[in-house]
């Protein structure tokens, strides 16, 4: 298997655990809430919520990570692959460092790999 293909599974196997654990949180606290203030909420309704809340912090976490990584090629934290360079280095003082890897890991492309 190619390297771009494995870190690309990498990235998304992460955004998706993420995504899920964070969904999970949410919809716990929706469902508290609700009971709290005695809504009748059946199951099909915290399903529906609990299905957009994972895309939504999924969307969410993908563009974090692409405006984490345009800033830190800003500052230039990322040093990216070329024949001069066949390693890629992020910076360790890099704000937001594990969105940065998170986003090469997706896109392997932007950094040459």
């Amino acid at each position: 298997m190619k390297l771009s293909t494995v870190m690309r599974i990498r990235g998304v196997l992460k955004v998706v655990a993420v995504a899920m654990i964070g969904s999970q949180v949410l919809t716990a606290a929706f469902q508290f809430a609700a009971q709290q203030i005695a809504l009748d909420t059946t199951a099909m309704e915290i399903s529906i919520f609990s299905f957009v809340t994972c895309g939504l912090v999924s969307l969410w976490l993908q563009s974090d990570a692409r405006r984490a990584y345009g800033l830190a090629r800003e500052k230039n934290c990322v040093t990216p692959v070329d024949k001069r360079n066949p390693a890629l280095v992020v910076s360790a003082d890099c704000p937001k460092r594990w969105l940065v890897i998170l986003h090469i890991e997706m896109n392997p492309g932007a950094v040459g790999l």
